[in-house]
């Protein structure tokens, strides 16, 4: 009986996360940079503190926080759809500027190819990439930030110049 009502409740109760308390954040790119290891590091501010999102202390209660990146056609930011052609990378702080009242951030990712239902990941040669990005002016991101017992929440879209990305891409290696 006991078990029931357990599993009463938990049905009951998945059915009422809740909306984030912050609106989307304004994201604004500041810079992209590829190391040796062809992990790109991605910089942004935002005008709300993402990694204190809903006022619990940094990260408290968060399942992720992530930037993601639509590299091809498939731009749609849902939490149950997986981008083929992406970029995916957890937020780290750099934190508070002063001069504007923004908050810094820098993700690293890899440009990569997913399967469909997101299990597998392949790393995208730079040939691939300059065919994908090409014919863009800009690639679309977002940060995704899952936490217990709330809806997923999205920022406002982030663009990256592709100009900035093919140059990081085409950058050679260093020895």
């Amino acid at each position: 009986m006991k078990k029931s009502f357990v599993l009463l409740l938990i049905l009951i109760c998945s059915g009422c996360a809740k909306d984030p308390v912050k609106p989307p954040a304004d994201l604004r790119y500041l810079s992209v940079d590829r190391n040796d290891l062809s992990i790109y590091d991605i910089s942004y501010d935002s005008d709300i503190d993402l990694l204190d999102l809903f006022d619990r202390g940094e990260g408290v209660g968060y399942a992720a926080a992530m930037l993601v990146c639509a590299l091809g056609d498939d731009q749609e930011f849902s939490i149950k759809h997986n981008i083929r052609l992406a970029a995916y990378g957890s937020i780290r702080g750099g934190g508070h500027t002063k001069t504007d009242g923004t908050f810094r951030y820098v993700t690293s990712t890899l440009l990569s190819e997913y399967s469909s239902d997101g299990g597998l990941r392949r790393d995208l040669t730079s040939n691939e990439l300059k065919v994908i990005l090409g014919d863009k002016a800009s690639i679309p991101c977002k940060v995704l930030i899952t936490a217990y017992g709330y809806k997923p929440y999205y920022s406002n879209t982030l663009y990256i110049p592709t100009t900035d990305l093919l140059r990081e891409i085409n950058k050679p290696k260093s020895n």
